[in-house]
């Protein structure tokens, strides 16, 4: 939101001029007078897995998969516009 503001103060064009695309998909991200563009995660998934990872190691359990990829999605909102030209 801060990058957000920062443009629009110096007279910058969001998404007229300038795209912006944030991360995480916060609970302000999707409030209309921020409209902004995000990239979110399955933050339930994320939060259950490092509860249960947290708890194998407190119980000195063997690490069954070290790495987990969970696929990120694009909300596209108002803050992202075509390439200029």
């Amino acid at each position: 939101m801060g990058v957000l503001d920062v443009l629009r103060r110096s007279g910058l064009a969001v998404p007229g001029d300038v795209s912006v695309i944030g991360y995480d998909d916060s609970s302000l991200a999707g409030f209309s007078h921020v409209d902004l563009t995000t990239v979110a995660q399955d933050a339930t998934a994320l939060t259950t897995l490092a509860v249960a990872r947290a708890i194998d190691r407190i119980e000195a359990a063997p690490v069954r998969q070290r790495d987990v990829v969970f696929t990120p999605r694009l909300v596209v909102r108002g803050t992202t516009g075509p390439l200029g030209g």
